[in-house]
């Protein structure tokens, strides 16, 4: 029996109009696997994660989420944007914003239920934010917050977090806090984080993505600073190899 991976892509072609974005594209992603892509603007990154995500669909080839179509697959998926659609000054609570990550899961209209307020604080104790669960957005710092819109992600119980530049606005010291977060996550479930910068992930992740209308993967050990800017371009920064690799 052929086994079920979270993300199966295979001969993936996709266009907009006769510009190709994605060609021949080949992927697999494993349980429990810790994965970074990379890739220029314009290379086909945020392409590939709306064809993930089901709101876009290949126009050849197949792309399986839990072996599933995306569509159905999704319900296993959490997603962190790379912009969050949510008003830092709206008066809302860090439990109100994990609160949201229950919509459509066991209500549909009415108050929240006990058991989601349950789950909700419960995630936000697993990323560390118990304490300020009663703490306006606003008042939040930008590690705090990128922290509390991953356990809105969590609150649904998916089985792959997908992050799309979760540290583009954080200092090296939060950033290296959530990664040390994101590999604790990974124990659990499989992650997947799109970046430009792959400066602190080569103690963390043990493949490497790389996505420029075509998809190349590469073991991190692999990856040093000439295939990354003759491949996809000065702007994407080289991956660390001053610390030992770990796998959660």
């Amino acid at each position: 029996m052929k086994p079920v991976h979270p993300i199966q892509i295979e001969n993936l072609n996709f266009s907009y109009g006769h510009i190709p974005v994605l060609e021949q594209a080949n992927l697999s992603i494993f349980d429990k696997d810790f994965v970074c892509i990379v890739g220029p603007n314009g290379g086909g990154k945020t392409t590939l994660l709306k064809l993930l995500l089901g709101l876009l669909k290949p126009q050849e080839g197949t792309v399986l989420v839990f072996g599933e179509d995306p569509e159905v697959g999704r319900k296993w998926m959490g997603y962190l944007p790379q912009y969050a659609s949510l008003d830092a000054k709206f008066p809302v609570t860090a439990l109100d914003v994990v609160l949201m990550g229950r919509l459509g899961i066991t209500r549909g209209i009415g108050p929240y239920r006990k058991r989601d307020r349950t789950a909700a604080l419960d995630m936000l104790d697993r990323v560390g934010m118990a304490q300020l669960a009663k703490r306006p957005l606003a008042a939040l710092s930008g590690g705090q917050r990128q922290r509390v819109l991953i356990a809105r992600a969590l609150v649904s119980n998916p089985k792959l977090l997908l992050l799309d530049e979760p540290t583009s606005s954080l200092d090296d010291y939060v950033e290296r806090e959530l990664y040390d977060l994101l590999q604790e996550l990974n124990k659990d479930m499989t992650v997947v984080v799109v970046t430009h910068d792959i400066s602190f992930v080569s103690s963390y992740v043990e493949t490497v993505v790389c996505v420029n209308r075509q998809v190349h993967v590469h073991p991190t050990s692999e990856v040093d600073e000439n295939i990354i800017h003759s491949m996809y371009g000065e702007h994407v920064h080289m991956v660390r190899h001053d610390q030992e690799q770990q796998h959660g």
